[in-house]
């Protein structure tokens, strides 16, 4: 998976932020890595359906959800 300011061919939008540096935030908090490096989603190693796909942007979701809140309540907009 890859994140960054454009859909590369063959790939598909799942979630979007403003920055590349929060993209890359929500991406350590939400996914593994593999032994390259690459983020993972463990809703798409097995099958890549457009149900996983909501599901992983869901859950994308989630993550910035909560780090919205933590930064929040330390005074950040």
């Amino acid at each position: 998976m890859r994140f960054g300011r454009t859909v590369p061919e063959g790939h598909l939008p799942v979630y979007s932020v403003d920055t590349e540096e929060e993209a890359r935030r929500i991406l350590v908090l939400a996914c593994q890595t593999n032994t390259d490096g690459e983020f993972v989603a463990k809703e798409l190693a097995e099958e890549q359906t457009l149900q996983n796909l909501y599901a992983f942007g869901d859950r994308l979701k989630d993550v910035h959800d909560k780090l919205l809140a933590i930064d929040r309540g330390r005074g950040q907009p």
